[in-house]
């Protein structure tokens, strides 16, 4: 599980995944740890000890426990692992860095670690923690000496990705390395945190052995009703039915308490009123379980105490390193034939197949799963999150990763819990599996109904929009778009290119489905003279042999199998949409049969086919062609009621392929001046806007460089900056109240330095007419002409520090063209961000205007990401406008303004 620190962690904590699937929690040392650190060392085996200190030590001085604890935050800092609940926790690991005096930007890092808590993945956490931590302190290296026996620390830092230099000296081994960011250790720290995020996991999909709290003789409650459909659909491991009063449920043998059970179970369901849920959660832990699934309502959707009972549940699991689905959730399904796990109260038997379902709404989950099965949408696993208390959307991408019997994983989403994880995490999964999400609150009165409804903040749509679009997760608008993409996922490859070839027994729903395609940004080719060739030997004079194909009405079957094997033979298309309007004389399951057979004739075609049959009788057509490649269901041919359908759900699919083809972004090595950045935000204590010269001095940290500005409070002294200028200069309203200059006359261009006087003067005058007193007015020369663009940063409740760009000055307004995107930045991101808005057509040179220096912003907006990364004080930064010059010759930023949080 990765961690995240920053500046303001002095309270950090987080939950950390072991190897195992183990659960354990990480904060800083504290103070008080000295007797926790006198029990963890007590523990620890005496060649364990001697790792750690390099020599024999057989016990810990005061003066020794001194040091250990004297942490700072900066120069010596150590965190600890702890397991337990949180007035009783033990340490069982810790790992520290020192900064060596004589070299201030290395460290010396060593580590400690419970001798039954080791080979589970701890010193590679640590370490990666305390390497993050580190970075944000301007610190590059670490240093570590380790015994030349000990093999298990030197094999935690040879295979931790970073480049080592080694020494040997009197039987240590003494290392070096540098700590800033690779992609051998993101994807060694990707592949741990995954498997430890699917050993976790599996307690809850893959149980042996299965409890049931709160079991009823009354099929009609939840309990009851849960517990039935566990034993009706036979779950394959051992399932014990837990009742105070019952000596048998529904004929199996029912226990008093969980206590009383022969064996730990490994997932406990809990159906029980609120009230009682947390000591059973507490029985649980003591009887070993490894995993609850609470769907028990009445915590945080209810308000401040249900969310305050939801953290002692919540403690209780984390103390005992068992993983909670829910609560408030309707339970969850795993239809592999290995587990047959029918685990909610709802009269629902999906299909199995190869779908993994997330809902964070219980009920409309189980009624997305009802209709899947409904449309033949065959599903691996569904599970209803409920409130996420602890198992999220991030934990279930990176099981469903790794799981063979899953395709296509979908969500449907009402808040983001960790969306810089998720986004991490997504980013990773997307090149392999395609995820589709429906994320509600995109209007304010959606927000509204979605945090009533889960007790979550609904976040900003821009935001989601933002992390959609770098993760290739595809993001419909309505349920009715979620089946429709889904079920062309399920079933038909991803397509290569954006080249639909349509064939049709019917101009008018051709036509409609090539405004529809086109519309959804698709192209339809017009048919090589070869294929035209070819279709007009088998189609009769009066049919239409470009594209679409319209075959007329009297169209045979026939005559579909001839015109279907020439289009799937055609290499200059990418897709095919197949309709059909069934007239009286052919049926449509002969046509169904005749696009089944010449599928299986072509079990290696990679063309994306769907079909549009206008029959209210059709169902999914199933093509017994070639087995998926996880070998969950067999290739079938989505079939939709009308074009349009069809053709979105094709243009996702589209747009998600040229995603996935693209070579992944990779995050800029820019460097950022933390300690100057930390000693200007010093100087506001309360937050607000800097002025001008802390804004350039902020910039500048991470080599952001504006047109100095000198700030004139007379007519006298705008006279003076401009004369040193010796060119015409811009004055500008010097004031942050006044946000939009132009609407209120405060900007005057142009002005010769001999006029400067007199423009402060009308300056002046023209913001008096808006009852505003000039203040102050920046003086700076005027820049080059160019294209203006907008570059920015905005902070968002929960996404937080977004980076944004647009078309510049009011344009952004007026036009709406802007876009965001989450941190962190790549050079991919940057790039696409330029691309996305109409502000592109103007920087590639419109009307025979030069092309502008395009890299330049893309360098501009890598370091705003990296500044913001870096002070995450900053609440806002609007560098607008920005003139972008003609290729090779950078740009100018003449206005910029930031404010603290």
């Amino acid at each position: 599980m990765t961690v995240e620190l920053n500046h303001h962690s002095d309270n950090f904590s987080r939950d950390v995944l072991l190897r195992d699937g183990a659960l354990v929690r990480m904060r800083f040392l504290r103070q008080t740890d000295r007797e926790g650190l006198i029990a963890l060392f007590k523990r620890c085996s005496p060649e364990t000890i001697r790792y750690r200190f390099l020599r024999m030590v057989t016990s810990l001085p005061d003066s020794q426990l001194d040091q250990l604890v004297a942490v700072d935050g900066r120069s010596h800092v150590a965190l600890v692992l702890t397991q337990g609940e949180i007035a009783n926790e033990k340490i069982v690991a810790v790992g520290r860095y020192f900064v060596l005096d004589e070299q201030p930007t290395t460290a010396e890092v060593s580590f400690l670690v419970e001798d039954a808590f080791q080979r589970r993945g701890i010193g590679t956490i640590l370490l990666d923690a305390l390497a993050e931590f580190a970075r944000q302190h301007g610190i590059t290296r670490f240093a570590a000496d380790v015994l030349a026996d000990n093999r298990l620390m030197l094999s935690v830092f040879r295979k931790a990705g970073y480049a080592l230099t080694a020494n040997i000296s009197y039987g240590v081994t003494h290392l070096e390395f540098p700590i800033s960011r690779n992609e051998v250790a993101e994807a060694r720290r990707d592949a741990q945190e995954a498997e430890a995020e699917r050993a976790s996991l599996s307690h809850v999909f893959e149980p042996k052995t299965v409890a049931v709290i709160g079991a009823s003789r009354d099929p009609a409650s939840v309990g009851g009703a849960l517990f039935r459909n566990l034993l009706r659909w036979g779950f394959t491991g051992t399932l014990f039915p837990i009742n105070q009063s019952a000596n048998s449920i529904a004929g199996v043998h029912a226990y008093a308490s969980i206590t009383d059970l022969p064996e730990p179970p490994e997932l406990v369901f809990i159906a029980v009123p609120a009230e009682h849920v947390i000591e059973t959660a507490r029985q649980c832990a003591a009887a070993g379980a490894r995993a609850l699934c609470v769907l028990s309502a009445g915590f945080a959707e209810t308000g401040a105490t249900g969310r305050a009972e939801q953290n002692n549940l919540l403690d209780v699991c984390r103390a005992s390193g068992m993983r909670l689905v829910g609560p408030n959730c309707m339970g969850l399904v795993n239809t592999s034939g290995n587990v047959r796990l029918l685990g909610t109260f709802a009269p629902v038997e999906p299909p199995a197949g190869n779908v993994a379902m997330s809902s964070q709404s219980g009920a409309l989950g189980l009624a997305l799963m009802a209709q899947a099965g409904e449309i033949g949408l065959g599903v691996s696993s569904f599970i209803s999150v409920g409130n996420k208390a602890d198992v999220s959307g991030n934990d279930l991408l990176q099981f469903w990763e790794s799981d063979e019997a899953t395709d296509v994983i979908l969500f449907y989403l009402e808040s983001f819990g960790n969306p810089r994880r998720f986004a991490r995490i997504a980013r990773r999964v997307s090149r392999a599996k395609p995820i589709v999400a429906v994320k509600s609150g995109r209007t304010s009165a959606g927000a509204r109904a979605a945090s009533s409804h889960t007790a979550a903040l609904a976040s900003s749509d821009r935001a989601a929009d933002a992390l959609f679009a770098q993760t290739g997760i595809i993001r419909v608008d309505t349920l009715a778009e979620f089946f429709s993409v889904a079920r062309l996922l399920a079933s038909q490859p991803i397509p290569k290119g954006k080249r639909l070839g349509v064939l049709t027994n019917g101009g008018g729903p051709g036509i409609i489905a090539v405004d529809a395609a086109i519309a959804a940004g698709l192209e339809i080719p017009p048919l090589s003279e070869t294929t035209q060739a070819k279709l007009r030997d088998v189609l009769p004079a009066a049919a239409t042999v470009t594209n679409p194909v319209d075959m007329i009405a009297s169209a045979s079957p026939a005559h579909y199998r001839a015109c279907l094997e020439i289009l799937c033979d055609d290499p200059d298309l990418d897709s095919l949409l197949v309709i059909f309007i069934p007239p009286l004389a052919t049926p449509t399951r002969e046509v169904a049969q005749v696009l089944s057979d010449v599928l299986a004739a072509r079990p290696n075609l990679q063309k994306t086919v769907a079909a549009v049959f206008f029959d209210p009788y059709s169902t999914t057509i199933k093509v017994p062609v070639s087995e998926s490649k996880t070998a969950k269901a067999k290739r079938s041919v989505p079939v939709y009621d009308f074009p349009e359908s069809a053709a979105v759900a094709l243009a996702a699919a589209v747009k998600y392929g040229l995603w996935r083809s693209t070579p992944t972004g990779s995050i800029a090595d820019i460097a950022v001046d933390r300690d100057l950045a930390q000693s200007i935000i010093a100087r506001y204590p309360s937050g607000g806007w800097l002025n001008q010269p802390d804004v350039a001095a902020l910039l500048n940290t991470a080599g952001i460089h504006i047109v100095p500005a000198k700030i004139a409070h007379t007519a006298k002294e705008a006279a003076a900056a401009a004369a040193e200028f010796q060119s015409p200069v811009a004055l500008k309203v010097h004031q942050p109240a006044v946000l939009h200059k132009s609407d209120v006359g405060g900007v005057l261009l142009n002005i010769a330095p001999a006029d400067a006087a007199a423009g402060f003067q009308q300056l002046a005058r023209q913001l008096a007419e808006h009852n505003i007193t000039l203040e102050a007015a920046s003086v700076m020369p005027m820049a080059k002409p160019g294209v203006e663009v907008l570059a920015g940063i905005t902070h968002d409740p929960v996404f937080g520090p977004l980076v944004a760009f647009g078309s510049g000055g009011f344009f952004v307004e007026l036009l709406d063209d802007v876009v965001f995107r989450v941190l962190p930045l790549t050079d991919r991101d940057a790039r696409e961000m330029i691309l996305s808005t109409r502000a592109h057509r103007l920087l590639k040179g419109y009307r025979g205007a030069p092309e502008a220096d395009i890299a330049s912003v893309e360098d501009l907006l890598l370091r705003l990401g990296a500044l913001a990364e870096a002070v995450p004080q900053i609440a806002e930064i609007d560098l607008n406008p920005v003139i972008v010059h003609p290729r090779g010759e950078g740009l100018t930023m003449i206005d910029a303004r930031i404010r603290l949080s």
